[in-house]
């Protein structure tokens, strides 16, 4: 008998409305901000970087005040309150850049900023799943069209800011984004969200001590997935460090600096198409991480070895695409692989993995800085990992 389709609800639209709307928002207000920064208070390189680390920390900590999230029975006042507090905070960041005060107070506001986002990102992620009243379906189908939507959107709201600032001020871009974040606001408004239930949470509220570790706790329940979301987190490190040192390998490769507008043009193309491609992809997310792995890995490791340009451009091409479509599966396994009630937890301990890694892989120039031999081994592992998954595919698809 076939199956009946899900019918899509006003729910669906409104989360994806909402979604699109702040992802517009984060674009406009991050390049404000970053010229901003530049121009107020010509910070130097030292400077950007502590101002980058300090925004990072509140991902870095989030397994740790994960726990916390989990407890909050009461998500639409908690997610509308919290959405408020960032506007009002995007406000001070505003008067801020207007008044020039000092930096420490640009440095903390960005910390409260960076902080909020989290707690806001893990209590929608905590809501998700029953806002779309636990259907399978409408998950994948909100994860395709959130995933395709937020690549389209950061390639058009950047190009369009890009343009704009040719115009108009960055304090005025920064003024454009505030109406996104308020269509953000007023779509997560009219969102039914329920509250959370279970004698758990209400042991929590009575006082019982929350378990700081349970963050780790949820996402390890999945061990298949959890290698997985592990391998992820050290590749995802690993390729940003790569991407920032590919000015330097260019010029050391003997290319002009202006190839550089071209190979992250052909990265995002290669995001966008990977997008497009993904919900076509009818494949277990377990089975294909270890062929992603693979592929990436190897596309990646010619970019380093072949002389030719154009091979090399092919090649990195073609491993982004497959990283394109990597994004969307992972999406897929989270939901597929844990317990939805415990999705917070598991997504605050994912922010931790990455963001630590992150920081890790940019720590690394500063003791080795041969790029062409960091792209090798990092590239290479990403192959060996791949095989050795790939060979615990039997055990993983018979769980």
């Amino acid at each position: 008998m076939k199956k009946k389709r899900a019918n899509l609800t006003p729910n669906f639209y409104r989360l994806i409305l909402s979604s699109a709307s702040r992802n517009i928002a984060d674009s406009f207000y991050l390049i404000a901000l970053s010229l901003g920064l530049v121009q107020v208070y010509q910070v130097d390189a030292a400077s950007l970087s502590l101002f980058t680390l300090v925004g990072m920390l509140p991902r870095l900590f989030a397994a740790a005040y994960g726990p916390y999230l989990q407890a909050i029975r009461r998500n639409r006042l908690a997610i509308l309150s919290l959405q408020l507090v960032q506007l009002a905070i995007m406000a001070g960041i505003l008067l801020c850049l207007l008044q020039a005060w000092p930096l420490p107070w640009m440095v903390s506001l960005n910390f409260l900023f960076s902080f909020v986002t989290v707690c806001l990102n893990n209590l929608q992620m905590k809501v998700i799943p029953s806002v779309l009243d636990n259907n399978d379906e409408l998950l994948n189908k909100s994860v395709d069209i959130q995933y395709l939507a937020g690549n389209v959107l950061d390639i058009t709201s950047n190009f369009v800011a890009s343009v704009l600032l040719g115009f108009i001020s960055y304090l005025v871009l920064m003024q454009l984004s505030l109406p996104f974040f308020i269509a953000a606001l007023y779509f997560l408004f009219r969102l039914r969200i329920p509250d959370s239930r279970g004698d758990e949470m209400e042991e929590d509220v009575e006082g019982v001590k929350i378990d700081r570790a349970a963050s780790f706790k949820a996402l390890s329940e999945s061990k298949d997935s959890f290698y997985i979301v592990l391998t992820e987190a050290v590749l995802s490190g690993g390729t940003d460090l790569l991407l920032t040192l590919t000015p330097i390998y260019l010029i050391s490769q003997g290319y002009s600096v202006a190839y550089l507008g071209l190979v992250l043009g052909l990265q995002r193309g290669a995001d966008l198409l990977g997008a497009i491609l993904a919900p076509y992809v009818k494949m277990d997310p377990r089975v294909f991480f270890p062929l992603d792995y693979i592929l990436s890995g190897l596309s990646f490791v010619l970019v380093f070895l072949i002389p030719i340009p154009q091979f090399k451009l092919f090649f990195l091409f073609l491993g982004f695409v497959i990283i394109g479509i990597s994004g969307n599966m992972f999406n897929k396994l989270i939901y597929a692989s844990y317990n939805h009630d415990e999705l917070s937890l598991v997504n605050s301990a994912i922010v931790t993995l990455y963001t630590f890694f992150a920081i890790l892989s940019l720590l690394i120039p500063s003791v080795y800085d041969n790029i062409q031999m960091l792209g090798l081994v990092i590239n290479g592992a990403t192959i060996l990992v791949g095989i050795w998954l790939f060979s615990k595919i039997s055990n993983f698809v018979s769980k």
